[in-house]
């Protein structure tokens, strides 16, 4: 590449960030899709909020179920509640879930009535292959889960997971017998990728109310930096965050793991190696699910007050939630910070 060729891409690369958007593309959507799914009881051998069994999953999945139908988007949404009772689409199915269980022979049962329309990796990988066969090039799609998230790192490079329903699974025959997660009945960051990049539509969004989700990201992609013009601070980029910027472009296509910006633009709740929080009063939600919910509702999270929410603006303003109201009244360990894929790239939501 010659010198000439350089300089005209980083101006390029220099305008496109001082607009906090590549590509502007609010005037051609034709389509608005989605996909909600969240895990508040994985097992019903446990009790409701002990564990593995979490609190408030499906009170996120049917919130932002309810701000994105809305804005005009055609959801398919599938949550399991505090009782074990299966929803589809805002709905009850009147199906339950079982116990997901190994027992000593390595046999794995379940015993839910609510298998067909629960939250399960397979029904997560066929919904999204199935809007493959229905979006177009200009349409968008947001897919979002709240549970829990884990991560392997015996393996290198590390993989993350997030978990619906039977990927946490009591496994008696272990040596230490108790809850695990259940790498084949999980959805692997890689996995999600191959499923995502049958969508012919560059404007996929991922939202992840999960501990260890921001390596969905991409190891290398991984950046919890808020754009200045969404903090009322100076408009324009600064030098440090155009290398930075430079950097993240030019390693957009060779990530060793996960989704890279061009895969989805992706929302983690917390990094790669952290954990993130639910919690009872004032919140009743995912922390970054309740701040995200504050956000749209009402459209708050229009930053630049232009008349659109883009994926940064409801990023910023969850993220600038937790900072201001979690972090500093919660101990050292209970602190997170939310993640956003790195990168030029913003997309309109509604």
């Amino acid at each position: 590449m010659t010198r000439a060729i350089r300089h005209a891409a980083i101006v390029l690369l220099a305008a496109a960030l001082g607009s906090c958007s590549m590509f502007d593309y609010s005037g051609i959507v034709t389509r608005r899709f989605a996909l909600v799914y969240g895990v508040t009881r994985y097992t019903m051998a446990a009790g409701n909020g002990t564990g593995p069994n979490l609190q408030f999953p499906d009170s996120d999945a049917s919130a932002i179920y309810a701000v994105l139908k809305s804005n005009g988007y055609a959801i398919t949404g599938r949550w399991v509640d505090g009782t074990g009772a299966v929803w589809k689409n805002n709905a009850l199915t009147g199906g339950f879930i079982g116990s997901p269980n190994y027992d000593i022979n390595g046999t794995f049962t379940d015993g839910g009535s609510g298998i067909a329309d629960a939250p399960t990796r397979s029904n997560i990988i066929a919904d999204v292959q199935a809007l493959a066969n229905t979006m177009g090039p200009n349409d968008i799609v947001v897919v979002y889960f709240s549970g829990h998230g884990t991560q392997d790192t015996s393996v290198t490079p590390s993989r993350e997971y997030f978990d619906p329903y039977q990927s946490v699974a009591y496994f008696a025959n272990s040596q230490s017998p108790g809850y695990y997660d259940n790498p084949s009945t999980s959805v692997r960051d890689d996995d999600l990728a191959a499923a995502f990049a049958s969508i012919s539509t560059p404007r996929k969004v991922l939202v992840l109310d999960t501990c260890n989700s921001g390596g969905f990201i991409g190891n290398q992609l991984e950046v919890d930096w808020t754009p200045p013009a969404y903090l009322g601070g100076a408009s324009l980029v600064g030098p440090g965050t155009l290398i930075q910027a430079i950097s993240n472009y030019a390693s957009m296509q060779s990530s060793p793991t996960g989704l890279s910006p061009y895969g989805a633009q992706v929302l983690s709740a917390a990094g790669r190696d952290e954990s993130c929080y639910e919690s009872g009063s004032p919140y009743f939600h995912g922390v970054m699910t309740y701040y995200l919910l504050q956000g749209l509702q009402g459209s708050q999270a229009d930053l630049n007050h232009d008349g659109h929410v883009t994926v940064l603006e409801a990023f910023s303003y969850a993220k600038a939630g937790i900072e201001q109201n979690w972090n500093p009244n919660e101990p050292t360990g209970y602190t997170f910070e939310p993640h956003v894929s790195g990168g030029p790239v913003d997309f309109v939501l509604f």
